[in-house]
């Protein structure tokens, strides 16, 4: 479980990245992220940086899944 933060109305926030829905912006400098189970979280950075970290965070996630959990080959 790796979390991402960002900065939201009330001050610093940490979400689970593999929980977020999606990210919406309507303004230039604030954003909305939508987590699984309804929530919108409003925020007070642009959402290139936010979703940018969301990435990074599913891609190290993932990479240390892979190395936990080697693939098995067809020999075995």
């Amino acid at each position: 479980m790796i979390f991402v933060q960002a900065k939201a109305l009330a001050g610093p926030l940490y979400i689970r990245a593999e929980n977020v829905l999606a990210v919406q912006y309507g303004d230039r400098e604030k954003c909305t992220i939508f987590m699984a189970g309804g929530a919108a979280l409003p925020c007070t950075e642009a959402a290139a940086g936010v979703v940018a970290r969301i990435e990074e965070a599913l891609k190290k996630q993932t990479g240390e899944a892979a190395v936990a959990a080697p693939a098995q080959s067809e020999a075995d």
